[in-house]
């Protein structure tokens, strides 16, 4: 039993020996190797939100390599990220001088004391953090900003006396629900110009955001929203709602058909001298052109007819954009009918833009004929034996037009073109027979596609041209 005692004594020793030496052998655990920011500074010290400022540093770890270089700043007690440089090149230090953005968030004020925390991380997550302070940000504030809503609406928004950080535009017709983004800058083609500040949405709130951010979503509680105003300062934005005005015309009135095969919209209504009208939805677009013989725009969202009371079709075609007069049975001596080649209701749409839908249309007519409204123009009577309509002629195709003007559609009493003696745009050449020619052929003036008015005295013979810029 002594033997035994002894032999297991002697095995424990001998454990506790090779423990001890193992032990020897290792060491103590090695400490983790910690990154150092040997110097940072940032420029300049006053700085305004949404600009760039300059950060140089200078950052190593005695042996292992660097990860990235985290920037926040600290405002009022708040943490707002800026950015994370990466220093993932394999090295165990770096000499960092770069730009930096400083953002633009909710709630920060203005000349506001800020400090900057700048956390040094290694690829195996040591960490070294050090704080810059005496710095000041500034709110930034424009003179402009813009609403651009998405299907293609843009609407500067101002500065709002006694709070520079409210944007507004008022006195407009909006759609009671719409989406949108709110611009610093546009380009000459309306679109977001990308090099200003831009807010949009970014997880549910109003941010600033890149190309790839979404758009905001605007509702109003009722049928058009009249004001839109944006707190650049809480990033919040309100409608005010409104019911709609009357008379007004909107598309929920019209009926859609198809003429001369291509997409109407028509609405027949009584409509009444000099008074003005609503207009609504898409037949709200500046694109829209309403027939500027019928119409005066007095804005964006307002109409005033200019015919004499009566009954009327309105004819609104949503790719050419304009709206045209129709009324039953026209004739002399309320109005006379242009009809032939060449000669057209004026857009503001291009021919690409015609033919991206209708590849075998222009703007103008290439046939004769009273089928329809695209096939002749209305001209209306302003005053005794005075008949005005305002024409797209000729077309840029082939810059030919050719056509006569009736008492009505069934061919009546056409004028004597050669009788007239024409004035103003000399857009006609020595008229020879009942037609009024503009020719293209060998030698002949090339006449430019225009938009023109034509106002002609039959009691007179007299036919002036003058031009026409759409309202």
């Amino acid at each position: 039993m002594k033997k035994i005692t002894n032999i297991f004594l002697i095995s424990m020793a001998a454990l506790l020996l090779s423990v001890s030496c193992d032990d020897n052998r290792y060491g103590d655990p090695p400490q983790p190797s910690v990154p150092v920011i040997t110097s940072a500074t940032i420029e300049p010290a006053s700085f305004t939100y949404g600009d760039s400022v300059t950060i140089t540093a200078a950052v190593s770890d005695p042996e292992i390599t660097l990860s990235t270089l985290a920037v926040s700043l600290v405002l009022d007690n708040k943490t707002v990220p800026v950015t994370t440089l990466d220093l993932r090149t394999g090295e165990t230090s770096a000499n960092v001088s770069t730009k930096i953005f400083i953002p633009l968030v909710d709630n920060m004020p203005d000349n506001a004391p800020i400090s900057f925390v700048l956390t040094l991380a290694n690829t195996r997550n040591g960490t070294d953090t050090r704080e810059l302070t005496g710095f000041t940000g500034n709110r930034p504030y424009f003179t402009q900003l813009y609403l651009v809503i998405d299907n293609g609406g843009v609407y500067p928004l101002t500065p709002q006396a006694g709070n520079r950080d409210n944007y507004a535009v008022t006195d407009v017709v909006l759609s009671r629900s719409f989406t949108y983004r709110i611009a610093q800058k546009i380009t000459a083609g309306n679109q977001i110009d990308y090099s200003g500040l831009v807010w949009g949405d970014s997880n549910g709130k109003i941010q600033l955001i890149g190309e790839t951010g979404g758009s905001l979503f605007a509702f109003a509680n009722s049928d058009i929203a009249t004001a839109f105003t944006f707190d650049n300062y809480r990033f919040e934005a309100s409608q005010t709602g409104a019911a709609y005005a009357t008379p007004n015309f909107m598309l929920d009135d019209f009926t859609e058909t198809a003429i001369n095969n291509e997409e109407f919209y028509t609405f027949a209504t009584t409509l009444t001298k000099n008074q003005e009208y609503h207009v609504y939805n898409d037949l709200a677009s500046r694109t829209v052109v309403y027939n500027v013989d019928f119409f005066e725009r007095i804005n964006a969202n307002k109409v005033k007819f200019l015919g004499e009371t009566g009954e009327y079709t309105l004819y609104y075609n949503p790719v050419r954009k304009h709206v045209i007069i129709g009324v039953a049975s026209p004739s002399h001596p309320d109005y006379l009918l242009a009809c032939g080649y060449g000669l057209g209701y004026p857009v503001k749409i291009t021919t690409e833009e015609l033919k991206a839908v209708y590849p075998s249309r222009n703007i103008v007519t290439t046939d004769w004929g009273f089928g329809n409204v695209q096939q002749f123009i209305l001209l209306r009577k302003i005053s005794e034996n005075v008949y005005q309509a305002t024409v797209s002629m000729p077309g840029a195709h082939d810059h030919y037009a050719g056509f006569g003007i009736y008492d009505n559609s069934g061919w009546a009493n056409q004028q004597n073109a050669s009788q007239y003696i024409i004035t103003g745009e000399p857009v006609f050449p020595a008229l020879t027979g009942n037609n009024f020619d503009i020719p293209n052929g060998d030698g002949d003036p090339v006449i430019p596609s225009d938009n023109y008015r034509l106002t002609i005295n039959i009691a007179a013979k007299t036919l002036n041209v003058s031009k026409v810029t759409l309202p």
